[in-house]
């Protein structure tokens, strides 16, 4: 069902559920995330939200740079949530793999909108399935095996890299002359609706064989924690308008053309819809910046930094900015915050 034309239609993922992606394919292909024209500081902000289209686009673009439509299949092994540091040990360390399938499908909902991560029960079997509306032409074909290799790795990371899923769903066409098969153990069932991985019931009261701390605490910030639990859905315009403008900044200071081009919008459409809420671009954007400013004070950068980081030409311009969002400068504001943290 479209949406209205008041709303503004796009699905994100964190750059930490990519993580696996981008870190396969340095090691299989040698390219970068410069290489891809994605910023690199995106790397250092793991909780940061991408727009999936621009994901869905590189994923596409792989196939001509790298002139395989099958490359992912060299990356198969890596793209894992165990590749994912501290949350991707998360995900995994649980007693056994139905507490783990349970973990990955409602956690997962903080690591991508749009898309749906469940459990289809047939019989005997159950379907892991992946939904993603969002996805679309050879990135969702890319798209769909990333996912199905998360998920049948996991399976491994229980039952042991000899295991085999019963059947293979993929939303794309027969590629690959038999490499997928392979790697999967299975039949494929190509240009599937949706992504599932089937697997008997049975398996999910497998234990975990590796080591575990029931009680060991993953340590994530405050912050990235407020980060990590804030995912907005595509209905909610306010939230979809606050992130785009916040991934928009890892480009240089937002513009009203870039964030147009990222919700596949003209510049006068997104202007229009920003009436219709009764926001202008500019006071968004300063309102934007300055909530990020504080999350970096807050980090313990100092202000000629954050000035750079959010894409201010210098710092009396980042300054004069603050000053109007929160009645003081940021120096007076981040020495109070200081002083609150000594207490």
């Amino acid at each position: 069902m479209p949406l209205p034309e008041s709303q503004f239609q796009a699905a994100f993922v964190r750059s930490i559920f990519f993580q696996p992606f981008i870190r396969a394919l340095s090691k299989h292909y040698g390219i970068t995330l410069e290489d891809l024209g994605i910023p690199v500081k995106l790397n250092k902000e793991p909780m940061t939200l991408v727009p999936f289209s621009d994901l869905n686009l590189k994923m596409e673009e792989l196939e001509r740079l790298i002139g395989d439509q099958a490359y992912l299949c060299k990356m198969a092994k890596d793209i894992s949530f165990s590749n994912m540091e501290k949350l991707g040990e998360w995900f995994l360390s649980t007693p056994e793999l139905a507490l783990t399938f349970r973990r990955i499908n409602y956690g997962t909902s903080c690591l991508q909108s749009g898309a749906t991560f469940h459990g289809e029960l047939s019989g005997n079997i159950i379907k892991w399935t992946y939904d993603n509306h969002f996805s679309a032409g050879r990135g969702r074909f890319q798209d769909s095996l990333r996912i199905a290799f998360m998920f049948t790795n996991t399976l491994r990371y229980f039952m042991g890299e000899e295991y085999h899923p019963l059947t293979v769903e993929i939303s794309g066409p027969p590629c690959g002359q038999g490499q997928f098969e392979q790697f999967f153990g299975c039949d494929i069932r190509w240009n599937a609706p949706s992504t599932r991985v089937w697997l008997d019931i049975s398996v999910l009261e497998h234990g975990n064989t590796f080591p575990f701390e029931l009680s060991r605490p993953m340590m994530l910030t405050n912050l990235e924690l407020d980060e990590f639990l804030n995912m907005p859905q595509p209905h909610d315009a306010a939230k979809m308008m606050y992130e785009m403008i916040n991934y928009s900044r890892f480009y240089g200071y937002p513009s009203l053309d870039l964030v147009a081009e990222k919700f596949n919008l003209s510049r006068q459409q997104l202007q229009r819809r920003l009436h219709q809420f009764g926001w202008s671009f500019s006071s968004i954007t300063s309102y934007v910046l300055c909530n990020q400013a504080i999350k970096y004070m807050q980090a313990d950068l100092s202000i000629k930094e954050i000035a750079q980081e959010l894409g201010y030409n210098n710092v009396q311009s980042f300054s004069k900015a603050f000053q109007r969002q929160r009645g003081q400068t940021p120096t007076q504001y981040k020495e109070k915050l200081q002083e609150r943290s000594r207490r």
